[in-house]
């Protein structure tokens, strides 16, 4: 069973990255679990990197909806009922790839390194670095992706 789930999902993640991609998404992951009866497919789905929007509502309706179709068209859990969540990543996720913070370029950003906290105005994402302005000291800062040990939007509301 256990194996036929990291084929399901491997299957799934190969028939969803194209649509999703065509429509402007980014696929972060697919899991499956099964506990008993239920079954739940768990997909999270960004905006690719060229957006620095937020995931809204009608866009995960949207990629929902592209999900939803695609997967109609397989066997999903030898055709057992099951429940699909599609989600985005949210806005504490750990900012760990280029790709991540590109999708926040604009935002303040709470950086830890093995040396030290900081708060960063993220500015510009390169392949290995980032850059941005220290709001504290109101200076540039680059830092590099290896020095970072922990990266997250600082949330604020309003």
């Amino acid at each position: 069973m256990v194996e036929s789930m990291h084929e399901d999902v491997a299957r799934i993640e190969e028939l969803l990255e194209s649509p999703l991609t065509a429509a402007g998404f980014h696929l972060e992951s697919v899991k499956a679990v099964a506990a008993g009866q239920r079954r739940t497919l768990t997909v999270v789905v960004d905006l690719d990197e060229s957006s620095a929007e937020p995931m809204s509502m009608d866009k995960i309706a949207e990629s929902t909806q592209i999900v939803s179709d695609a997967l109609d068209t397989v066997e999903i859990f030898r055709d057992k009922p099951y429940q699909l969540e599609v989600t985005s990543p949210g806005a504490t996720r750990r900012l760990e790839s280029p790709r991540h913070f590109k999708r926040v370029l604009g935002r303040r950003l709470d950086v830890s390194t093995k040396k030290e906290n900081f708060k960063l105005d993220l500015e510009e994402v390169g392949d290995d670095a980032i850059t941005g302005t220290d709001p504290v000291k109101r200076e540039k800062r680059t830092v590099g992706l290896g020095d970072i040990v922990k990266a997250h939007v600082e949330l604020r509301f309003r």
